[in-house]
């Protein structure tokens, strides 16, 4: 931890960890609490399903977006103001949309909200990098995922009630006051971690020169790969699983939310373990590690789907197992990646969140492309990516870097 971030933050690890935890848990929040509500915000709004689901899109679009404005402006200006700027912003955006009587307004809104979500995400692998080193950023980010694991879970289970019980405007309101909630700690709680402000971050020439710095270098790209391949895998299923759950297998609309939290738990479960062996393994045992575990559950599913094995545990089981193996390989890998650019940590964080976006958002729309209507789509884009990441880290990032 640099002299100056320590001077500024003054919180523990662990409290640090819980900050961290509850400001990014806003962006996935934003998505699997607003999925229940959607078609009544349809019919309410009197517009087509598919028109309704076209606001997620947008609000993908603005996270993407996102990925690459937060790092530079926040070498800039500072990780606590932007941050703090972007949350009033997620407030106001989340509170439009609950009052939102058009769906041109609705869509627009949603954008700003994803915009104004993704700062946390992208901040927060920054201040942990301000904050800490190599092997403590890998334990730090564990422990951030698996607090950040619990929206998931969480999530679709209160947009259910709060849509059913106060109507599909609740669950915006729900997010406004949440968003309220982690600026005012934020405000409290967060010091400024930038080890200085870097006065040329935003102009076009540094910047190009940036980011050909961070793209440029291998280990980096290595890393990136990697994660981005680990994304891919989480994105197909989130673009599948509930027509292949509910509409093929046959399983009800609530049996599916309690299958899905159980796939969380297990990324949950590994956050908690992968946080407790780093210092005892090294980032590359715990990469190795969970790459083997990954490749192990990727194929199996891929298996299993080949073999038109038409059973929930087909998917669900394989899908935990890859769950815990990306709680090994994510937050190991994004400390190492973090970990090669100390002075420009908040624009690497935007490159490495922007190209797993890119990566992911393309893997989901490829699994819905070749939809057919059963699972094999899915598992086959699961057991493709789930075996990339070992020959990626063995072949692209060089030993001892």
């Amino acid at each position: 931890m640099s002299g100056s971030a320590r001077a500024s933050h003054r919180l523990g690890f662990l409290a640090t960890a819980l900050l961290l935890g509850l400001l990014m848990a806003s962006l996935p929040l934003s998505v699997d609490s607003t999925l229940p509500s959607m078609p009544l915000a349809a019919a309410d709004l009197r517009v087509s399903d598919g028109t309704i689901q076209l606001s997620l899109s947008i609000f993908m679009a603005g996270i993407a977006a996102g990925q690459l404005f937060y790092g530079p402006v926040s070498d800039r200006f500072g990780r606590r103001p932007v941050l703090l700027v972007a949350f009033v912003v997620f407030v106001a955006a989340a509170a439009g949309c609950a009052l939102s009587a058009s769906i041109e307004s609705f869509i627009a809104l949603r954008f700003v909200q994803g915009l104004a979500g993704c700062a946390a995400s992208v901040l927060g692998r920054a201040i942990v990098r301000d904050l800490f080193d190599r092997e403590e950023a890998a334990k730090m980010l564990a422990y951030v995922m698996m607090m950040y694991g619990f929206a998931p879970i969480v999530g679709p289970i209160l947009g259910a009630h709060l849509t059913v019980g106060l109507g599909w405007r609740a669950v915006y309101w729900f997010l406004a006051v949440y968003g309220l909630l982690a600026l005012a700690i934020a405000w409290r709680a967060l010091g400024e971690t930038a080890p200085e402000r870097r006065l040329d971050a935003l102009r076009p020439g540094p910047l190009v020169r940036t980011y050909a710095r961070i793209l440029g270098s291998r280990d980096f790209a290595g890393y990136m790969l990697m994660l981005s391949a680990c994304y891919c895998g989480l994105f197909a299923f989130l673009a599948a699983s509930a027509t292949s759950l509910i509409n093929h297998i046959g399983v009800s609309v609530e049996s599916y939310g309690y299958l899905f939290a159980g796939c969380m738990m297990a990324y949950v479960c590994g956050s908690w373990l992968s946080a407790r062996l780093v210092g005892r393994r090294s980032i590359r045992g715990m990469i190795l590690t969970g790459g083997t575990m990954m490749a192990c559950a990727g194929a199996v599913m891929a298996g299993l789907g080949l073999g038109a094995v038409d059973t929930a545990w087909a998917i669900v089981l394989p899908m935990a197992a890859f769950m815990f193996a990306f709680s090994f390989i994510v937050p190991a890998g994004q400390a190492a990646a973090m970990s090669i650019f100390p002075d420009i940590a908040g624009t690497a964080s935007s490159a490495l969140g922007f190209v797993q976006l890119s990566f992911s958002v393309l893997t989901g729309l490829l699994v819905g492309h070749f939809a057919d209507g059963t699972q094999l789509p899915m598992t086959i884009a699961i057991g493709v990516v789930s075996l990339c990441p070992i020959p990626i880290y063995l072949t692209v990032v060089r030993p001892g870097r």
